[in-house]
């Protein structure tokens, strides 16, 4: 699966350093990187909020380094022109030439040159563990979630419950099982990348699906919250995240509903799909907008900055009684 462009993948590598900068941006005004250490000081004690927050950062880091090198080596490469039927190697500037009757492709992985051939599948295993540590991060919110939505009257313990156990399978079947995906089918490497995406693009997928339920029971929760009587700024603050998961279930769906197409296509005998220079690069670039985006939400959910604090604020509750007096003086 040599489809999409250099182009294509010159998309996620800005995207990706780009939310890189802002991730270290955010990180520094949340807390001057306090969440990043394992202790229990900072905003966000718990040693499960620390490894939810590894995750997600690894998840970046790496996606970081596996789009930069993947671009580079995509235009070292160039295409491959095809003329009359017949294929050959060619450089980048020669598209620039007219060559009539023939169609222009990225040039298939196995006829890269050895010096870049050979760091194909590290990357690819970069790309993997990646996606990894995405499905366990996000298997982790969704897992948490549940446990919270279905807390009653009688409190139970995260550890103990059967959510924690789902998420402890369901990180051990991710953790293992995209590397392994890899490992399989490293002979190919133009189908490699493939069944990664397959692999990769189905479980994100299932675990967004199962996110709905989350956001249904969602506003039932609030109004439990409320009722129990926290504090304005906790309602206030799942109602915002309720707020951005919606836009992040949507993001999440254009990241990986294009990859799951391409896969589809490529593990299967003829690649209409990947051979079409327009279809492949519109995917390839719409699951990594999709990719970085939902991120991006994600990144505001998991370190929400408070301005109020920051700016050294507090809120209070006016009096009810003080209050109707202010309305009625208004009005007199």
């Amino acid at each position: 699966m040599s489809s999409g462009s250099p182009t294509a993948y010159l998309v996620w590598s800005i995207l990706a350093c780009l939310f890189f900068c802002f991730l270290i941006f955010h990180l520094w005004k949340y807390d001057r990187f306090k969440c990043l250490k394992w202790s229990e000081s900072g905003r966000q004690p718990g040693a499960f909020k620390r490894f939810m927050s590894y995750t997600y950062i690894a998840t970046l880091t790496l996606l970081v380094i596996f789009s930069v090198a993947f671009t580079f080596i995509k235009f070292k490469e160039g295409y491959i022109i095809t003329p009359e039927g017949t294929s050959k190697s060619a450089t980048y500037d020669i598209l620039t030439e007219f060559i009539p009757e023939s169609s222009v492709y990225p040039k298939p992985t196995e006829l890269y040159t050895t010096s870049h051939q050979k760091w194909i599948l590290p990357l690819l295993f970069l790309f993997s563990a990646a996606w990894a540590c995405e499905i366990v991060t996000h298997w982790e919110e969704l897992t948490f979630w549940l446990f919270l939505l279905h807390q009653g009257p009688k409190t139970r313990l995260w550890f103990d419950s059967w959510e924690f156990r789902v998420w402890l399978l369901g990180t051990v079947v991710a953790g293992l099982g995209m590397p392994l995906t890899t490992l399989i089918s490293r002979r190919q490497l133009d189908t490699c990348q493939a069944w990664i995406f397959l692999v990769g693009s189905s479980a994100s997928t299932a675990t967004t699906l199962l996110f709905l339920y989350v956001l249904a029971g969602f506003p039932a929760f609030i109004r439990r919250v409320k009722a129990d009587g926290a504090e304005p700024n906790i309602v206030l603050r799942l109602v915002m995240f309720y707020q951005l998961n919606f836009g992040r279930v949507l993001f999440r769906f254009l990241f990986t509903i294009p990859l799951f197409i391409l896969a589809v296509d490529g593990v299967q005998g003829s690649h209409p799909i990947n051979q079409d220079p327009f279809w492949s690069d519109f995917l390839i670039m719409l699951g990594g907008v999709g990719c970085f985006v939902s991120s991006f939400i994600t990144l505001l959910i998991f370190f929400p900055r408070s301005l109020t604090q920051e700016l050294g604020y507090t809120t209070a509750l006016l009096p009810v009684i003080h209050s109707l007096q202010t309305a009625d003086d208004g009005i007199n």
